[in-house]
């Protein structure tokens, strides 16, 4: 089964859940933990290559050379951010072009203005619906599999709630696989400040009204639930598209102070164990047998 079939297969069987991996490694790690696909995050993406804020600073060849390695270490499906599609309408189509190529099964592509802004930072604006259009058309045209998954993201919360529902119900109108609503903030609140059980209400609200399958915009459920609710409330996909990245990162932080403060990394391996302490165990998850039967089939000498 190609892999852009096989994500629309998945997606046939119930709601996708995908962990937002960032490079290969992670991607790997996701496989082994027994998911069924990715997401490639951008604000990971960003973080971890860049060192640099979620604000579509990588360029297209960046994306597509980077989606392309992810893809490679992985048997399944990754869906990936493309940001605003890095350009004109013919950027959108290229870039369309070079993710098929990459291998990834399937992308989403949004509506702000450029510069983009991640949906956690002030500045998002979004353009006319006719360009947003344009701008999909030209996606959906680029593809030559027909399988190949493309998302249509609005971020139109900046405007209203209902322009959210009416984009994400255009988008689908015209040919959109699937659509991701943004919704930061809703009727003037802001949606993380909600109750938990107001953010689902919400969520439930913004379904209900959309006529297509509906990706989560990658945050966690919301305190006290679980996927089993998103699944209910009617999501095809949802990811935890940043805290993979924040939880390698919290590790990160608090080993190098230990060694910082100790001069060993004795007291937090100890105090953390788990087999990627092992860098056997490590070079493992990143397909050491793999290699190692190739390079002895081929006869080459084993080096270390």
């Amino acid at each position: 089964m190609q892999i852009t079939t096989r994500l629309r297969y998945e997606l046939a069987q119930g709601m996708v859940v995908a962990p937002g991996c960032y490079d290969a490694l992670s991607a790997r790690i996701a496989q082994l933990a027994g998911f069924k696909a990715i997401h490639m995050t951008g604000l990971g993406v960003e973080a971890a290559q860049l060192g640099a804020p979620d604000l579509g600073l990588m360029t297209m060849t960046e994306i597509s050379a980077h989606a392309a390695r992810m893809a490679a270490a992985v048997d399944i499906p990754i869906l990936a951010d493309i940001d605003t599609g890095f350009g004109g309408v013919l950027n959108v189509g290229r870039t369309i072009r070079e993710m098929e190529r990459a291998g990834v099964a399937g992308v989403h592509l949004e509506d702000q203005v450029l510069p983009k802004h991640c949906p956690l930072l002030a500045g998002r604006k979004v353009v006319t619906r006719e360009q947003a259009v344009d701008r999909l058309k030209a996606a959906l045209d680029a593809r030559s599999d027909g399988d190949f998954m493309i998302v249509a993201r609005t971020d139109a919360d900046t405007v209203s709630f209902q322009e959210v529902v009416d984009r994400c119900n255009m988008f689908l109108d015209e040919g959109a696989d699937m659509v991701l609503p943004i919704i930061m903030q809703v009727e003037g609140k802001a949606y993380f400040a909600m109750p938990p059980d107001e953010q689902m209400a919400w969520a439930r609200k913004l379904i209900a009204a959309i006529d297509g399958p509906v990706m989560n915009m990658g945050a966690s459920p919301p305190i006290g639930h679980t996927l089993s609710d998103l699944a209910d409330a009617g999501y095809a996909f949802t990811m935890f598209s940043a805290s993979p990245l924040g939880v390698a990162a919290n590790a990160m932080a608090e080993l190098f102070a230990s060694i910082w403060e100790t001069g060993s990394d004795e007291s937090y391996l100890a105090s953390h164990p788990g087999p990627f302490n092992d860098p056997v165990e490590l070079m493992r998850a990143a397909r050491l047998e793999h290699f190692l039967e190739l390079e002895q089939r081929y006869g080459a000498a084993l080096r270390c």
